[in-house]
């Protein structure tokens, strides 16, 4: 049996960066990767689509919007996001504080 560590904070693991939004990898096999996308204020992650990739977010720390598709929300600590491949996505740090995202993608790489 593989020696794999179940459990990790993700405090551990935040990463921010000037120039883009952070990243952070925490778990990852054939079928998921689980992660983290750090934002600071005023930080977004530009519109864009998954083809084969479906994911979801967790908004651990902050505020911002997130525009899937046409449809647009605030969203802060505990909101839950579901992305479906194909659909387009941004997300904008809205806040005055560091925004942190647990974000699961399936499958993990993409064809």
């Amino acid at each position: 049996m593989e020696n794999i560590d179940h459990f990790k904070d993700y405090r551990e693991y935040v990463s921010f960066q000037a120039d883009r939004y952070g990243k952070a990898r925490l778990f990852e096999n054939e079928h998921i990767l689980v992660g983290l996308n750090c934002l600071e204020p005023g930080q977004s992650m530009e519109k864009h689509a998954h083809e084969v990739q479906s994911r979801f977010y967790v908004v651990l720390e902050g505020q911002g919007r997130v525009w899937i598709g046409d449809q647009q929300q605030e969203t802060r600590n505990g909101t839950v996001i579901w992305i479906p491949a194909g659909h387009a996505h941004r997300i904008l740090n809205t806040g005055e504080t560091q925004m942190v995202l647990l974000v699961g993608i399936t499958p993990a790489k993409a064809d």
